[in-house]
């Protein structure tokens, strides 16, 4: 819904909704113009209030941010495309699993964000920082390890990365599990609270022991 239409129907709703409370507030308090007005200019001041907030706020996020959390995310996935398209020119297997798992967890975390906007916040420097470098490694590392002849400064180089790529996965698998630890906390209450239901005594199996009827007619 455009900006224009959104206000419009706020102010609609709004007015109508002040308007029934003026007419209720009159009725009811013999007949008195101030209470009712009062009353009517109150509720349509706290409905209005609470519908532009309720449009400004998409999934946690103001809709002013929602434009740049698309950017970041157009970014990330491009960046994300191009490390596939490098995966598939390297060979060494080992690295070529490294880049996988990094991928694998880049794309989840991309995912989150989308369903999850307000994750943006957690992920921003990753995806700012190392995420980008990480891509322009892999595409340097398989020019130069593609080269028919190599020095012992690039075969030094080359080794390096490998093991930069590798610890910086292993950074982003850590940076995958702060983003999931909410999610994690509220299955582990849900189960909490379903174990505590579970483990109390069954009311109508007492009620039997007892000789009360379970059902009555």
């Amino acid at each position: 819904m455009k900006p224009l239409f959104r206000t419009i129907w706020r102010w609609f709703v709004s007015w109508n909704v002040g308007a029934v409370t003026a007419v209720v507030v009159f009725f009811a308090a013999d007949f008195r113009f101030w209470p009712s007005f009062v009353s009517g200019m109150a509720a349509m001041w706290g409905v209005s209030a609470v519908m532009k907030r309720r449009h400004r706020l998409v999934a946690g996020v103001p809709v002013e941010e929602q434009a740049y959390v698309r950017s970041q995310l157009h970014e990330a996935r491009a960046l994300w495309k191009r490390l596939r398209r490098a995966r598939y020119r390297l060979r060494s297997v080992a690295m070529w699993q490294t880049v996988s798992r990094l991928g694998a967890v880049v794309d989840q975390l991309i995912r989150i964000v989308e369903q999850k906007p307000h994750q943006l916040r957690l992920v921003q420097p990753f995806f700012l920082n190392e995420w980008p470098t990480a891509v322009e490694m892999v595409e340097k590392y398989v020019y130069l390890s593609r080269q028919p002849v190599q020095s012992a400064d690039m075969t030094e180089a080359l080794r390096k990365t490998e093991r930069l790529l590798s610890e910086l996965t292993e950074a982003a698998e850590r940076q995958l599990l702060d983003v999931l630890s909410g999610d994690v906390w509220s299955l582990q209450t849900e189960a909490k609270v379903l174990e505590q239901s579970l483990q109390q005594p069954d009311r109508l199996h007492l009620r039997y022991l007892q000789g009360e009827p379970q059902f009555k007619r």
